[in-house]
């Protein structure tokens, strides 16, 4: 089980309806992305993380380390947004010349970046309350109610189900190489990682290979049969989260 499986299986709002969470996830998404107002974002963020650490239990440390992760990628992805190239350095707060050209930012062009990177960590707050909460299985029930596709949800259990064996093959090499002293050094560490990824391709089609087989052994006909437990949606948890929406919508008008 992943590190993180461990806290979507075991937090305190797994007992919930999962549409109730997955809906609710969703719709503040789409508010996040629809509106360009800073205070919903910072609303979403504080709501989405004091939702995952006083109501579902799960450390603030596990949350601010799963953050930090999509802002490295906002802040390089933003930088490009922020910096100007221009000929004539009139309207930039800073520059610096490189040759005939300026590098700097302006005003719009600082509050366009820090607009942008808010939007996008609010969103992604959403993302994860929904992924943190709601384990992969009771998303593909709640799409199963949305009347997705299946070969969609198929590929979606299976492509999830191959992470777990892509891992555990990679880490039963690494643990075998590193018990020959395969990292004990830089030369032999790019080595070794260099052969772990040549074997890991192998080895992981030769267990979807079996995998396939044992699934045509037990009668698989183009669709995954899974059995889920019965869901009770809650009245006050939907009141709870419909009204948190539409706090958000009226803080955006």
């Amino acid at each position: 089980m992943l590190y993180i499986d461990q806290y979507v299986h075991t937090n305190k709002m797994r007992t919930s309806h999962p549409a109730e969470r997955f809906a609710f996830a969703i719709f503040t998404m789409l508010i996040c992305l629809a509106t360009g107002n800073y205070l919903v974002n910072l609303a979403v963020i504080a709501v989405m993380i004091g939702l995952l650490v006083f109501k579902a239990a799960i450390p603030a440390r596990v949350i601010a380390k799963l953050m930090l992760v999509p802002v490295g990628f906002l802040i390089i992805g933003v930088l490009a947004i922020a910096i100007l190239i221009s000929s004539s350095n009139e309207g930039m707060l800073l520059n610096i010349k490189v040759g005939n050209y300026f590098l700097g930012v302006t005003e719009n062009s600082l509050m366009l970046a820090g607009s942008t990177i808010l939007k996008s960590i609010s969103a992604v707050s959403a993302l994860y309350f929904l992924v943190l909460t709601t384990p992969m299985i009771e998303i593909i029930y709640v799409l199963q109610l949305l009347r997705f596709p299946s070969i969609i949800l198929e590929l979606m259990i299976l492509m999830y189900r191959f992470i777990f064996v892509f891992l555990e093959t990679a880490f039963y090499i690494y643990t075998s190489q590193s018990a020959r002293l395969g990292y004990c050094s830089f030369k032999r560490s790019i080595n070794s990682f260099g052969l772990l990824f040549a074997n890991l391709w192998g080895k992981t089609f030769v267990k979807s290979q079996a995998l396939c087989t044992s699934l045509l052994s037990r009668g698989y006909d183009r669709e995954l049969k899974v059995l889920y437990p019965t869901y009770t949606l809650s009245t006050a948890n939907v009141l709870f989260f419909l009204l948190i929406d539409l706090v958000l919508i009226a803080i955006s008008l």
